[in-house]
């Protein structure tokens, strides 16, 4: 019986943390559930992977600057300590007001029941995107092209 062969990861995929493999792992799935359906279901999800994805991101470039990521030996930074370290090592986040209703209307669907409209979560997604994509090729020199589906990229850029 034949087996199915792994595919071989490129080399870029193997220089990315885990918590960046992970950014894009929820980013792809966030981005499926954006674009499989308008319901309230799939854009609740769709809001909630996009603002971890953010959230792994600016962990990322708080590790990769050399700074920890942990508050306590069992718990890491939350978004807002991610800000915070990050405005100290001189990184502007132009679009932070963008992301800080983004993460808010995460808040609201994870603690108090919210259920995002379409035109609610593709305002919160187009911003999410444009941030994603200049903060990876600005602060980590990463294209979200190579870990981002084509699909996805192509339907935001219509």
């Amino acid at each position: 019986m034949a087996t199915a062969k792994k595919p071989k990861e490129t080399k870029a995929a193997q220089k990315l943390s885990p918590l960046l493999r992970s950014a894009f792992e929820v980013l792809n799935h966030g981005l499926w559930h954006f674009f499989r359906s308008d319901t309230s279901t799939d854009m609740k999800f769709a809001l909630l992977h996009v603002d971890q994805a953010i959230e792994l991101i600016l962990k990322e470039c708080v590790r990769a600057a050399g700074k920890s990521i942990y508050r306590n030996p069992k718990e890491t930074i939350t978004i807002w300590g991610a800000y915070e370290i990050l405005a100290g090592l001189n990184v502007v986040i132009p679009e932070r007001a963008d992301l800080e209703l983004l993460h808010e209307e995460r808040n609201s669907i994870q603690h108090k029941y919210a259920n995002p409209t379409a035109d609610d979560a593709a305002f919160h997604i187009d911003k999410a995107m444009r941030f994603i994509r200049r903060f990876l090729t600005d602060q980590l020199g990463i294209d979200v092209k190579d870990y981002v589906s084509a699909e996805f990229l192509d339907q935001l850029d219509d």
